[in-house]
């Protein structure tokens, strides 16, 4: 499963977010889009997009469907029209916190700070919004990319306060705690995130603390880390890297 991903709740997929369907075309959309959420669900993206491309011709005006292309097409890592897809969802429902929520995360993606923190704002300040927790690790992502790892870790605490077994907010937090030279919290807590990212087929725990342990002097834990990395997941995101560090490493020149 994409990595990405994980960081969504499923109500940001738009999952029960439509309005309630108006006419025989409202309907017909709104189904079409239930099925791309069931693609989502199982990361197959191409089917996703596909359906919800028609629920789109059908409803054009649907906030729901636009949100939904926007997240496909931010998985897929096209941005440009991720953004505009997203801003269309909030033009048509202008107090949509989903879609401004996840807006802004494909925004620190891009490295677009300034245009995400507003959002995020706007979400926090939404009292209605049930999924607080993923504009915190939204917010503590942000922190992170401008290496403000105080407040970083500050946010994602409070994320994991309220979604317990979110994999990439705890790799945050170990990641933040390694930035800080925090050694011994952040094996601890890249350890603890491997149980929650090994599940769902996603690599950074692994590699993160495999880093972490490296970093405290203790190569055979790092090493045996990396082989279980290339071992589960030798379609990784970070599978090379493990190989190259692994290699390093047992030449002893890292």
């Amino acid at each position: 499963m994409n990595f990405i991903m994980m960081i969504f709740a499923l109500c940001l997929f738009g999952l029960g977010c439509a309005t309630k369907p108006s006419t025989e075309k409202d309907e017909l959309a709104s189904l079409h889009m239930d099925i791309a959420v069931s693609h989502i669900q199982k990361d197959n993206l191409p089917l996703a997009l596909k359906e919800l491309l028609i629920a789109e011709d059908l409803s054009p005006k649907n906030a729901a469907i636009q949100s939904n292309l926007g997240l496909v097409y931010f998985l897929r890592e096209r941005f440009e029209l991720s953004e505009r897809h997203y801003l269309k969802a909030i033009m048509l429902r202008p107090n949509y916190t989903e879609a401004k929520n996840n807006l802004a995360r494909a925004y620190i993606e891009v490295g677009q700070y300034r245009k995400a923190e507003p959002l995020l704002n706007e979400a926090l300040q939404d009292l209605t919004f049930v999924d607080y927790p993923s504009v915190y690790a939204n917010y503590g992502v942000l922190e992170f990319k401008r290496k403000n790892y105080s407040k970083a870790k500050e946010f994602l605490k409070k994320s994991l306060a309220s979604d317990r077994e979110n994999c990439l907010t705890h790799v945050y937090l170990g990641r933040t705690h390694l930035e800080l030279k925090e050694l011994i919290l952040a094996t601890d807590q890249l350890e603890k995130s491997i149980s929650f990212c090994k599940p769902i087929g996603v690599d950074e725990a692994h590699y993160y603390a495999a880093l972490a342990y490296y970093r405290n002097h203790q190569r055979d834990k790092a090493m045996v880390r990396f082989e279980e990395l290339i071992a589960l997941f030798p379609m990784g995101k970070h599978s090379d890297r493990a190989k190259q560090m692994l290699a390093l490493i047992k030449k002893g020149t890292l």
